[in-house]
This record gives C-alpha cells, structure tokens and sequence, in this order.
C-alpha cells in the first residue's frame, strides 16, 4: 500500500498529475483545488489512498491525513466510488463536508456533478452517525411510502403506467402502506 508520496509534479492532466519520485512517475487523481494551488515542477507530498477494483488500481492524492479520512467516510457509502468522491472533495474542503453531514444539508451534496437527491440523502443517512450532528434529514415521507407502494404493486404483477395512475388518486389521509397497497388494489 502507498500511503504517501514526496517528488515533483512532472505533469498535469485533468484532474491527475504525475510525481515523478526518484525517477519513477505515479500517476495520482487529484482534485481541482490541488491542481489550482500547484504547478509542474513544484516540490509535493501528497498523502494518498490506492483504490483497488477488478479493473484497476488507482491512486487518489490529498493534501493531508484529514481530507483523506473523509474520502474514505464517503466511499463508504453503497454507490459512491472513488471518482465521485473525489468530485466531492474538489468542490469543497473536508471541513465542510462533515458540517453539511451533521445538518443533513442534501442541497449542499445535489450541487456536486454526478450526485442526485437519493445520493445525498444516501451521504448524510449512512454518515450521519459516524460523525454526528444536529440537524435532521428530511426524507419527504410521501415519497418514501410512494416508493414502497410502487414496489409492493409491481411485485405483484402489476404495469408502471397502471401502479402510477392509481398511486396518483391515493387519498391524502391514507398514511399507512397496508391502507395505500389495499386502496390501489381496490381501485387499480
């Protein structure tokens, strides 16, 4: 494992840059802040995390021990790989990734290229207690049992166009699933 690195910046590319360290170049995935505050030929430690897939192995650069630590809390979450962390990491500093966690600030995380609503609520639920917090994540509870009726209906046999034209005439005061799932089967 390559914990860190120390040489020079012999290229930038987008978003990697090689270090050359003794004479041998490492290809390392950096974020856009790294890239704006350093240029070829300057001297760098850079602390790194080697991702290891089936399809590759890739080093992914920090500029210490810390934003590291929250690269590796985001890549924890089930459909957050390493890319889309580190596109995390370079619109932001760590510090402020962990306060959008604790106020369970889903717009903060939508704003990032390739993270949808589901992601972000997906960041704060699974991080949430690993860092704790304050605020509270609003997971619209309609849409959450929407879901759930959607799944029970289509598990049923049922088509998309059909479970969706019944979901629509649910009665608002129908709050409990069992209710929901037996109203659309009455009235599907």
């Amino acid at each position: 494992m390559i914990s860190s690195l120390k040489g020079v910046i012999g290229h930038k590319y987008v978003l990697t840059v090689e270090i050359d360290v003794g004479g041998v170049g490492y290809l390392v995935h950096v974020n856009r802040n790294f890239l704006s505050k350093h240029d070829e030929g300057d001297e760098v430690k850079v602390v790194t995390y080697m991702a290891v897939s089936e399809n590759d192995m890739s080093l992914f650069g920090f500029e210490n021990y810390d934003d590291m630590e929250v690269f590796k809390l985001l890549i924890s979450v089930s459909g957050v790989g390493p890319k889309t962390a580190m596109g995390v990491m370079g619109e932001t500093t760590g510090e402020h990734i962990i306060k959008a966690i604790g106020s369970a600030d889903v717009a903060f995380f939508q704003k990032i290229k390739g993270i949808g609503k589901k992601t972000a609520q997906r960041i704060i639920v699974d991080l949430k207690s690993k860092i704790g917090g304050l605020g509270e994540l609003d997971l619209n509870q309609d849409e959450v049992v929407a879901d759930e009726v959607f799944m029970s209906l289509k598990q049923l046999g049922f088509g998309r166009s059909e479970i969706e034209n019944v979901i629509k005439r649910i009665p608002k005061e129908m709050v409990e699933l069992e209710e929901r799932v037996e109203w659309c089967l009455k009235n599907i």
